[in-house]
């Protein structure tokens, strides 16, 4: 046997040669959730689990922060990505949930979201790379990235709770960030008193898988996972998951349905989406 045959031989083969999908997103609970420095769970990791799964795919979730996930993504060092932001070099599926962003301020203030004139002057908390409402907002802070007047920028794996840290400190007064999230990081920090929900945006961000679009695995991935998902929520499985991670019961809401909810205020930690 010759020697470049012998090589070729004991390459390792690619993850997804053999069934086995590598998907990668942070710690963004309860749709990606982490324990110990893993992702172990989350609606959106459950339910392409299961997806998948059913078509003799196995998923492997790899925690790393999401500007990472998507460029690995996009290099084919990993296959997929969980809740990427919209990129023209990624093919996205359906949306599997929507999730709308809210702002939030502490409890002793008064100031209130109505529409982008209400954040002139403004400092608001958001997490870099992290996409809102896939429209205005989104918009918005491509917009004023460089303005450290108007945007605070958190990076990393753990960007959302330090966020709603430096919200709490007083490091700026408003922070942007999705309803589920908050409420989940809030009773996790003993915080839901603190915290006042001050209007949410108009649209929701549909929450969607990544596969790179040079892939040309990544049509029949994405055709695999779609049909999985209507199969899980005609069997009542995405309801359980839902269920499971407290995910409110109008996320699967379309843009148009939220857009009665632009400027909603609540003045406790409560949320409802």
């Amino acid at each position: 046997m010759s020697f470049s045959l012998l090589a070729v031989l004991i390459l390792p083969v690619p993850a997804a040669a053999s069934g086995v999908i590598r998907m990668a997103s942070d710690d963004w609970c309860p749709y990606v959730c982490a324990t110990d420095g893993k992702l172990t769970g989350g609606y959106l990791v459950d339910a392409t689990l299961q997806a998948m799964g059913a078509a003799g795919y196995t998923v492997d979730p790899i925690l790393m922060p999401l500007n990472r996930a998507m460029r690995e993504t996009r290099t084919g060092d990993i296959e997929g990505v969980y809740a990427p932001p919209v990129d023209a070099r990624l093919r996205l599926s359906a949306p599997i949930a929507y999730s709308r962003a809210c702002f939030y301020t502490r409890a002793s203030e008064k100031w209130a979201y109505r529409d982008q004139r209400s954040l002139a002057g403004i400092t608001v908390g958001v997490i870099a790379d992290y996409g809102y409402d896939d429209g205005a907002m989104d918009a918005y802070i491509v917009a004023k990235r460089a303005d450290r007047h108007a945007l605070d920028l958190s990076h990393g794996a753990k960007a959302g709770t330090t966020n709603l840290q430096k919200m709490l400190a007083g490091r700026f007064p408003v922070m942007l960030e999705h309803e589920a999230v908050v409420d989940l990081q809030a009773r996790k920090l003993g915080v839901t008193a603190q915290l006042r929900q001050a209007g949410c945006l108009k649209q929701s961000l549909p929450l969607t898988i990544g596969f790179a679009r040079e892939d040309s695995r990544s049509a029949t991935w994405l055709r695999v996972l779609a049909n999985g998902i209507n199969n899980l929520e005609a069997s009542g499985a995405l309801r359980k998951l839902r269920e499971r991670y407290a995910i409110p019961a109008n996320s699967g809401m379309s843009r148009r349905q939220t857009s009665d909810n632009e400027g909603s205020t609540q003045d406790s930690g409560k949320i409802v989406r």
